[in-house]
């Protein structure tokens, strides 16, 4: 894919929860296509608060994309209770900029700041029938072993995908 160009990248504070969540809820509107009928996601003021509570935390980092003043998406890391492994909380980008290797870049980012805290593994949970998410995340060399759960908050089945090694 071709290279983000013309965006900036900062490292996220609790302060910036309704920017996030403000891009989690566009990405999760694309969940209505593969969503059960009549499935909503989580209200607006819900996520900010969950970002928020996570963003406080020594354990979280998020890094945002923006292009211009305006959000172009957003990458967020959390210990996971596994010993050396690391959690990929969300990685979502605004329809504008698919396509363009931000994901990619912001994959990256992702790797470089997980070593640099010392996790050897990875893990993340995307939505089964997410095809885009999956594709670029097997592409990226994450791995599932193809059992899905349910998810009671986001009310959708869940795939674990994990990686090893993050280099």
């Amino acid at each position: 894919p071709p290279v983000a160009t013309g965006l900036t990248f900062c490292t996220a504070t609790a302060a910036d929860a309704p920017e996030m969540a403000e891009t989690v809820g566009i990405g999760f509107d694309t969940y209505r296509a593969f969503a059960p009928p009549g499935w909503e996601p989580p209200p607006f003021a819900v996520e900010v608060a969950a970002i928020r509570s996570r963003m406080v935390g020594h354990d979280a980092w998020a890094l945002l994309a923006r292009d211009g003043g305006a959000s172009a998406g957003h990458i967020a890391l959390l210990a996971d209770p596994a010993p050396g492994t690391v959690y990929l909380w969300q990685l979502f980008i605004r329809p504008p900029h698919w396509g363009t290797g931000l994901a990619d870049r912001l994959h990256e980012e992702f790797l470089e700041a997980s070593r640099s805290r010392g996790y050897r593994r990875a893990r993340l949970r995307t939505p089964v029938d997410q095809a885009r998410s999956r594709r670029f995340y097997e592409r990226n060399g994450w791995q599932t072993d193809g059992v899905a759960s349910y998810e009671e908050k986001l009310g959708l089945d869940l795939l674990v995908y994990t990686r090893k090694g993050l280099t």
